[in-house]
């Protein structure tokens, strides 16, 4: 699998230290789609719908901000549900509604698909990227993105609360349909980035790969084993996420090549610095004189090649 080009690495490691100085921090760890961290049965019912909502609040710590979720039908009506009751108010509203829009009250509202409710994966990731709209908006975060990195943030900074796994996974969706397997997306950021966004937060949090890897997809996975390597390979850069993020948001730092752990134990694949003139002389000066002690002729093919060599540093130490 392929990483994402130099441009883009670059663009979420400089967004990446914006948003940890706004606090995107994870409140519950790497959150994993296990029984652990969504304990509550989802039939599809207005009920635990809004419970997989408030979960996913909790999660990010931002239970406390009221939401109003907006359940849109094909055929254009929409019913409302409280996140904090899991009432359904049956009320139909403007059918083109906002992903997530403020509400006058400070609270929010989130506008889902009746078909979102048949996909776990898709609804979760929908469910995580508002939550995350709403830390960005509580932080006052989006004041320091340009409009066109607005939505791929809203990706980076769920992978920094702690939805890396879930981001990624609904990143890449299997679907099957009459022309046959489709790939989509519920996210704007795609795979390979995510899988990259959430090899640097393991590296940040001290989270084991095995850990990040075990609940992904197959290709998801497969994109985060490259990206580990990737991240192993410039840990000095991300440590510099917390250390000089000026010195990130300036651009002003190094990628390295991506090596796995045992070259990196070996030192292989590292580039050697090319050989000049005075380093090959020095190397037969030193050779002359180990065999100086033993009297033999001096082979005529390195006689030639010393006479040249010098020649050439005289010349370069005149000019």
């Amino acid at each position: 699998m392929d990483l994402p080009e130099e441009s883009q690495i670059r663009w979420i490691l400089r967004t990446t230290a914006a948003l940890l100085q706004h606090g995107a921090e994870p409140v519950r760890g790497l959150v994993q789609p296990t029984a652990e961290f969504f304990p509550d049965p989802f039939d599809g019912s207005p009920k635990t719908v809004a419970a997989l909502m408030l979960r996913v609040q909790e999660h990010a710590g931002l239970q406390d901000l009221p939401v109003e979720l907006a359940v849109v039908t094909p055929e254009g009506q929409a019913s409302t549900v409280s996140c904090s009751s899991g009432a359904c108010g049956g009320v139909a509203l403007e059918t083109k509604l906002e992903r997530v829009a403020r509400r006058d009250d400070g609270g929010y509202r989130v506008a889902i698909s009746a078909g979102e409710l048949r996909n776990p994966t898709v609804l979760t990731t929908a469910f995580v990227r508002a939550v995350s709209f709403m830390f960005l908006s509580e932080a006052a975060a989006f004041d320091a993105l340009v409009p066109p990195d607005r939505e791929p943030a809203v990706d980076l900074a769920a992978v920094l609360l702690g939805f890396g796994v879930l981001t990624t996974n609904g990143s890449y969706l299997y679907a099957k349909g009459c022309g046959g397997v489709q790939v989509h997306s519920a996210t704007k950021m795609p795979v390979d980035e995510l899988a990259l966004a959430l090899a640097v937060y393991c590296r940040l949090h001290d989270v084991p790969d095995r850990t990040a890897a075990r609940h992904l997809d197959v290709t998801p996975r497969a994109h985060f084993d490259e990206s580990a390597v990737w991240a192993s390979s410039n840990v000095a850069v991300v440590r510099m996420l917390r250390s000089a993020p000026d010195r990130i948001a300036a651009d002003d730092f190094s990628i390295g090549e991506s090596r796995s752990w045992l070259a990196r134990a070996l030192g292989i694949g590292k580039r050697r610095p090319a050989r000049t003139a005075e380093d090959e002389l020095r190397e037969l000066e030193r050779e002359l004189a180990a065999g100086a002690a033993r009297p033999r002729s001096l082979d005529e093919g390195k006689a030639k090649k010393l006479a040249e060599i010098r020649a050439l540093v005289d010349e370069s130490l005149e000019s």
